[in-house]
Parts: C-alpha cells; structure tokens; sequence
C-alpha cells in the first residue's frame, strides 16, 4: 500500500447522525518493543553486577573527550571512561539475545518508575504474540504499528553481531501478520537505545547518525520485502524533553544540562532519521517498493489570553516544528524564530556558539523532503502565555524557557466523560495529576496547521487514546468518551477541512509497561473472548491474561461500519 496513493473516496461528514471516513481508510492499532514483548533475559541472560556511587570523569577517545562535560550528576558512566572506573553498572551474560537498552538500567535506579516495576516480562508478547495477533484479527484493524528492539537484534549496536532468534521473532510476527491480513508498520526505534550504544554516548555523540543508518539498513535488507511502510523515529521530542533535558524518561541524568544536550541529541535525531531514508530511497525502494515517514508528537497551544496568541505559536514551534519543519518545511531547517531566539540567548549567557546546532547547507537540503509521509501522535492540548521578565531565572523547562512561555493546563476544558448520554465532568482522565485533559478541538486545529503549514503532507494518526479512568475497571466509558469526541473532530477536518489524513491507530492494543508510570496509567483497548471489548492485561498472572473491557465493541464496530454513531 502506497500512502501517497491510498485510494481515499469522499464521504459524506454525516450519515443518518454519524461521522464518516472516507472509503479506504486505515483502522490500526499499536504496541511498541519495550513496552509489551518482554523476554529481557530469553537466550542469553543480563544481569546487573553492581552499581556504585562515584563516576570517573576521566577517560580517552573521543565518547570521553565528548561527554566529559556533562557532570557529575549523570546516572552512570559511559564507555571511554576510564577502565574499571567506580560507578559503573556492568552487564554480564551472553550476548545471544536482547542485550539491555537504557530503559533495561533507568527501571532500577530508585525511584525512576511510579510503582517500582520493570518490563522485564510486561505483556509476554515476545512469546504470545500469535495470541495478540488473533485479537487484532477480530477487531478488524487492517494494519499493526509494532515497533523493532534495537538491542534484541544487534546486542551491541552494530551490525558486527547479530541475534538471530531475535530476528527470527520479527520475522515470525511479520509473517503472522501478513498471513492474516493484518499490514505490519515497523517503527525502527521507540526509545530503547541499546545499552551498548549509550555507553558511547548515545545520541550525544555524533557517530550515532552513522550507526543508526546502519541498524536501519540492516532492518530494510531483512524486513523490507515484507514490510513496506517504516518508521525511522517515534517521538524525538518526547526524547529530547523527557530522556535528554528533565530526566523522566531513560537515559535521564542530564538535568543540569539540558539547555543543551536536548538540542544536541535533537540535531542527531533529526540527521539519523534521514540518513535512513536516504539509504532506503537510493537501495532499496526500487525493488521493495515501500515508504518511510517519521512520527512526531503534537500538542495543540492556546493562548491563556488575547493577548498571548503569539506565546501559544512559539510553543508549538518549540514542541512540534522544532522536529516536523526541517523535514517538510518549504525551505527545511528549524524555525527561524528558534534559530534566532535561542542564538540571542546563547550570547547572553556568554556563549561562543548557539546551545541549537546548526546545519549546513547541505545538510539542510539532506534532511528537507526526507520522508513519504508524517506519522502524527495526538493526545492532548495546553495553554501558553507570554514568561514573565522575573520568570526567565527559573529552569524547571528550558524548552519553554527558551521560547518565552509558560505552559498549563485549562480546568475548564472538557476533560471527561462521566457517562456516555451526558456531559463532561470537570475531572482528568487517569489518576490525579494526570497530564492528559481532553481538548478534542485541538485535534482538528492542528490537523488544519499542518495542511496549512506544510503543503497538507500526507499524515497517517500514529497514536491517539487515554489512560483508564480510576473506578471504571473494565467499564472504560471515559475512553470510548474520549475516542468518539477526537474520531468525530477526525472525521470533520478530513471531510470538511480536506486535511490529508488516510488512516487512524488506535493506542494502544492492550494494557502495557507505561515507561516511568510502570503499570499505572493503562492505556489499553481490543477484543477478546465472547463479547465485543477492550483489553487489560493481569500483569500479576504468570500467564498475562488479556481481559476484555468495554471500549472494543465500540471500536470494532467503528471499524465495521467506518464511521462513529455513536458514544
């Protein structure tokens, strides 16, 4: 299936009271590697030796040359440090299967995840994913979005040694997919660095543009005649923000120095990712006549007030251009306002150069036009209003330091769904404090941004959903609630405002390991067993039973009928 020729036939935007989608159009559903396949010590087991306390910031070659200047507040030490420094957190075990990600580490430091939890089993799909695959298969969803664990394949990085029952797996959940009717999209890599590749420094170090387009090449010579849509990146905001500025998510240990290790490792991202496609389109699209995209999260900004309207679009600039505009941009690069805005501050703090890289001409050219389409994760919306002159001093986000705003939640939106006949409740979805409020509207407004802003590229929904409802259990009426208001704004901005949408996933598939939530946000939803729901997975049953919860049945018939009727 070609997404920039998917045969998309227009539809009515209502049809005897529901929201249609146009003939054609891509129901999906998603999980990624670290989250559900578990196996973390299947064919070759990894063990923690120990950890210390103090890290030597010594060491030769260039990985200790290069990261000596992050600080001793980092969380481990690198590769290229000195040989047998303290504070280094060995892995010992063969090197047949998954060797450990950062995520492997992050999970046992203290108090990293919410409830103390690791992925180490998780969902089990590693070994029951022919199971997964059944449910998929009875909701109806024509395509899985599944992500490749780097390390699992390559256990240390490079293409030097492979794991080949870990290939094997792929393979086996590839053509299992296939075999049912289901389209595989392979996401190359959703957070989980190889441990092996961190410990060089990771996306701090340059050398990684080339070590990524090795893995990718890898994955396209041994997937690509059967997977014909990859995506090189999920989220390299979400990176950058939470794993490289503010420590929530792996690697994390870089608070002090986010101001500029998040733009670094932003700048790599955004050069691994199209070295990717560039090996893609000069090697392998002639004869496996397949695509490649990216997939950026957005979040749409309203300004706090009248007068804040230009506050709300530096911080999307800062949130979603930052990744999106050099690569579909007319003229590629960041945003000017970026580049110029956070060069004025680098010279006030007395830098030579901008903490924001800069590309070269020809890098910009390299980068401009290197994808076939945008993969787009939607889920919430915020406020931003101009900084405060006293408020510069405060670092607790230096992205929107940098931009000059200050981002926050409105309690007056929409935020849930108490029952499926009745209005909203001024509550949050998930439990207390969660960052998730419902603003359906913002979906459609950015959906519009993106047609206006850049040439109504072809977007395919990589991730929309919530987190369950304290209470609701299986009876998740906040999600379907929640589904039916964002799929019905969908539904508006393809057929009214002609935005080039052509397909919908859904995340996600089931219940799974939430990165520093550990198991307690829930983002799951499928079918299972006798009557039309979602799933939960009990992760205290050795066997990961999946449950039903009630959203599936709306979402199967959805799918069904390619239109909402209903809440």
């Amino acid at each position: 299936m070609d997404f920039a020729n998917v045969d998309l036939q227009a539809s009515d935007v209502t049809t005897n009271g529901s929201y249609t989608f146009p003939h054609g159009f891509i129901w999906s559903t998603a999980t990624a590697a670290y989250q559900v396949e578990g196996a973390a010590f299947e064919d070759g087991k990894w063990i923690v030796s120990h950890r210390s306390k103090g890290v030597s910031m010594g060491g030769g070659g260039a990985d200790g040359r290069f990261l000596g200047r992050v600080g001793s507040d980092r969380q481990w030490d690198y590769q290229g440090f000195r040989k047998g420094a303290a504070g280094r957190m060995r892995w010992s075990g063969g090197f047949a299967g998954r060797a450990p990600s950062t995520w492997d580490r992050f999970v046992r430091l203290p108090g990293k995840i919410d409830d103390n939890s690791t992925a180490d089993v998780a969902c089990d799909s590693y070994h029951l994913y022919a199971s997964d695959i059944e449910l998929m298969k009875n909701l109806g969803v024509k395509q899985y979005r599944f992500s490749i664990s780097w390390s699992r394949i390559l256990p240390h990085g490079l293409v030097d040694f492979v794991n080949t029952k870990g290939v094997e797996y792929y393979n086996k959940l590839i053509a299992e997919l296939i075999k049912n009717g289901i389209e595989p999209m392979v996401t190359l890599y959703h957070w989980d660095l190889p441990l092996a590749i961190a410990d060089r420094g990771g996306w701090l170090n340059p050398q990684i543009v080339d070590w990524f387009g090795e893995y990718a090449r890898f994955c396209f010579k041994t997937f690509g005649d059967q997977v014909k849509h990859f995506i090189t990146l999920n989220e390299p905001w979400s990176q950058a923000k939470f794993g490289y500025a503010n420590g929530i998510h792996a690697p994390g240990g870089f608070n002090e120095n986010g101001d500029w290790t998040a733009y670094l490792v932003a700048h790599h991202f955004l050069l691994a990712h199209a070295t990717a496609y560039h090996i893609y389109d000069n090697e392998f699209r002639a004869t496996q006549k397949g695509q490649v995209g990216i997939t950026n999260v957005g979040m749409w900004f309203e300004p706090e007030t009248p007068s804040d309207v230009d506050a709300a679009r530096r911080a999307l600039e800062w949130q979603f251009d930052w990744f999106t505009h050099p690569i579909f941009g007319r003229y590629g690069n960041y945003p000017e306002r970026m580049i110029q805005r956070i060069a004025d501050r680098s010279r006030s703090e007395n830098r030579s150069v901008s903490r924001l890289p800069s590309f070269t001409q020809q890098q910009i050219e390299f980068v401009k036009g290197s994808a076939d389409f945008l993969g787009f994760n939607y889920y919430t919306a915020f406020l931003a209003r101009e900084r405060r002159p006293e408020e510069f001093g405060k670092n607790e986000d230096v992205l929107q330091v940098d931009a000059g705003v200050v981002e926050s939640q409105n309690p007056e939106w929409k935020r849930r769904a108490i029952c499926l006949s009745i209005s909203y409740l001024l509550q949050p979805i998930g439990p207390p404090n969660s960052w998730l409020q419902q603003y359906p509207e913002g979906f459609r407004k950015i959906l519009n941004y993106i047609r206006e802003n850049y040439n109504n590229v072809t977007v395919i929904i990589t991730e929309n959903g919530c987190m369950d409802q304290p209470g609701e259990d299986l009876e998740d009426e906040t999600r379907v609630s929640y589904l039916f208001e964002h799929l019905k704004m969908l539904s508006l901005a393809i057929n009214e405002d002609h935005c080039n949408v052509i397909g919908y996933t859904l995340w996600s598939l089931m219940d799974n390991f939430e990165w520093s939530s550990g198991y307690t946000f829930r983002f799951g939803i499928h079918h299972v067993l006798k009557k039309f729901r979602s799933l939960q997975v009990d992760f205290d049953d050795p066997k990961r039973k999946r449950t039903p919860k009630k959203s599936a049945e709306w979402f199967k018939e959805t799918i069904a009928h390619n239109s909402i009727m209903h809440k």
